[in-house]
Formats: structure tokens, C-alpha cells, sequence
């Protein structure tokens, strides 16, 4: 799965929206850490096969 459009997340500490933009296919199911924009928090960032082709984010708070 390879998307050119960034994938948008909500922050799970602060509710702020950040994007991420990395190539999914190469980091599939492979953790990465963000930091968000606003409150600074690193994030846990795991991208998966959701339905129907799409493509979802697992983010928890480090």
C-alpha cells in the first residue's frame, strides 16, 4: 500500500492534528516515533492495512 498524500492523526495527549507522510509500504507494521506539533509528546506510530485498501495509524504516547 503506498500513499502520496500525507496521513493525518490526532494526537491521543493533547487532541492536535499532525501529519505523517513517511512511505508506509517500506515501514509497514514497523513502529516509528513523532513528535507532535503542538504539546511536543513522542508518539508511537505504527501504520497497518485497514479496509477496503486503506491505510491505518496506531499511535500511542511514549
Amino acid at each position: 500500500m503506498k500513499t502520496d498524500t500525507p496521513l493525518e492523526y490526532m494526537c491521543p495527549y493533547c487532541g492536535a492534528f499532525n501529519e505523517f507522510s513517511e512511505d508506509t509500504i517500506r515501514d509497514m507494521y514497523q513502529e516509528q516515533v513523532e513528535t507532535c506539533g503542538c504539546c511536543k509528546k513522542n508518539l508511537s506510530l505504527t501504520a497497518a492495512n485497514g479496509v477496503e485498501g486503506r491505510i491505518n495509524l496506531v499511535i500511542s504516547e511514549l
